[in-house]
């Protein structure tokens, strides 16, 4: 471990945690022994962690005390079984930004940390993270990078969403990286002048660890892939990709660029992260962070191997406790026990959150992850003033926003909305945002934020052609 990491792991985590009031050393070593308890064990104390949780929810959150007198449930059964659980009322995202104050525990008293995401469903909301939340959210991302042997303070990239909040906020965001021995890229640039500099930075600080969206990363390998750079020798361990569906075709050059396997991060913003791939490829779900259920269309359990809707129930934040919360997404529990010895839960995911790129009139492709986070940047400026979003391309000339108005400034909002996407996109796409009352969902009740109906096959095609050449 040379100097850098040393400073990072022992000298900057501990303070920076000291400074935020978290305990995320301390939660990343009960992890690690956690896991490899029996699955008895784990299921024992996962849901003791379920009844404390309901049990706190139901006698001190407001919506909690509505919603369970208005369905009966009973309040004064705190050793609840499975079957009983099954009737506590469901939770969708709709519901909770129409009642998010309600959601809040009063009776608190602890550091609490406030997030914004604009959510990949394009709904807008408001978040709140209790210190134990955001301690064994961080801690749970640290056990999964240790299964490929990266610890704290190892030299990390991660090429990432860049916030639109300011040049300060930027540069704190560079400073804050640059003591925890870590590099960040915007994923929005990603111009072949962009590539350039990125990995002359990269090849230098030759990092352990790539994390980030996977459109971006293949992206990157393409380009060092038909330049013949050879990556393979950095000593990457792993390239981390979280954030969208990623293909076999973007997993199998990311490997072979890079010389290492690729692992999966599945979480949501309301949530964090609480599934990660392991070096033998199964999905562990940190069953000590998260309760997970999988639910058929009558709202039943499904079996080992099926297929189900998936629901989650956070289990360490009593501010502002999200039980039984739809994600939106499809996949199903799995039996048995991995090879790699952990006794954590199995699942596998179907379909996960997919990002498409918005596609430029001169060819270049942008990850429409820049609509999450202009979309914030609005919301950071002009706070309520947007509840829904949502874009669709029909072309390489046009791009079409649908906007739910919240009661915010909407006119100015509008304005900047348009602003920073016209910067982004560099005036090279025509822009048309209309509000509307309502978005209608798709026939399976999913609200996707972007929409694309260009046809970017024969992109992918010809990169493919050149590469296999």
């Amino acid at each position: 471990m040379n100097l850098q990491a040393s400073f990072a792991r022992y000298v900057y985590w501990p303070l920076a945690q000291k400074l935020k009031g978290e305990h995320a050393a301390r939660a990343l070593k009960d992890l690690s022994q956690s896991q490899w308890k029996s699955q008895e064990e784990l299921l024992s104390s996962q849901w003791q962690l379920v009844r404390e949780t309901i049990n706190k929810a139901v006698r001190e959150v407001p919506y909690y005390r509505r919603v369970c007198a208005d369905t009966g449930w009973d309040m004064n059964n705190k050793k609840f079984s499975y079957e009983d659980f099954l009737g506590f009322p469901k939770l969708d995202k709709e519901t909770l930004q129409n009642n998010i104050k309600e959601f809040l525990n009063p009776h608190y008293a602890g550091r609490v940390t406030t997030g914004r995401t604009s959510g990949s469903t394009g709904l807008s909301l408001t978040l709140y993270y209790t210190s134990e939340h955001e301690s064994y959210s961080e801690a749970g991302r640290w056990r999964a990078k240790n299964w490929w042997g990266v610890k704290p303070g190892s030299p990390q990239v991660a090429i990432w969403g860049r916030p639109y909040t300011g040049y300060k906020d930027r540069i704190a965001q560079q400073v804050k990286s640059y003591l925890m021995n870590s590099l960040m890229f915007s994923a929005f640039d990603l111009r072949e002048e962009a590539l350039v500099r990125i990995w002359k930075k990269i090849s230098r600080f030759k990092p352990s660890v790539i994390y980030g969206y996977p459109s971006a990363i293949y992206t990157l390998a393409v380009y060092l892939k038909e330049n013949r750079i050879v990556a393979d020798k950095l000593g990457i361990k792993v390239v981390i990709i979280t954030a969208e569906s990623s293909t076999s075709i973007q997993r199998d050059l990311i490997e072979e660029v890079f010389g290492c396997k690729t692992a999966n991060e599945y979480g949501c913003s309301e949530t964090g992260g609480f599934v990660y791939e392991c070096p033998e490829g199964s999905w562990h779900i940190s069953s000590e962070l998260t309760f997970m259920e999988f639910l058929d269309n009558n709202g039943s359990p499904v079996s080992s191997d099926e297929i189900g809707e998936l629901y989650v129930t956070h289990l360490r934040n009593d501010y502002m406790p999200l039980i039984r919360y739809r994600l939106g997404d499809i996949g199903g529990p799995l039996q048995g026990l991995c090879a790699c010895g952990r006794c954590l839960p199995l699942m596998n995911i179907s379909v996960a959150k997919e990002r498409d790129f918005i596609v430029l009139s001169n060819g270049e492709r942008h990850t429409s992850e820049i609509l999450v986070y202009i979309t914030r940047a609005v919301l950071e400026k002009y706070p309520d003033a947007i509840l829904h979003f949502r874009a669709l391309q029909k072309n390489a000339e046009s791009l079409e926003v649908e906007i739910v108005p919240g009661s915010g400034d909407m006119d100015e909002a509008l304005r900047y909305f348009r602003r920073l996407l016209s910067k982004q996109t560099k005036g090279l796409i025509d822009i048309h945002i209309r509000t509307v009352q309502k978005l209608e969902r798709e026939p399976t009740g999913k609200l996707r934020y972007f929409v694309s109906e260009v046809n970017q096959e024969p992109l992918a095609a010809n990169l493919s052609r050149k590469i296999e050449a």
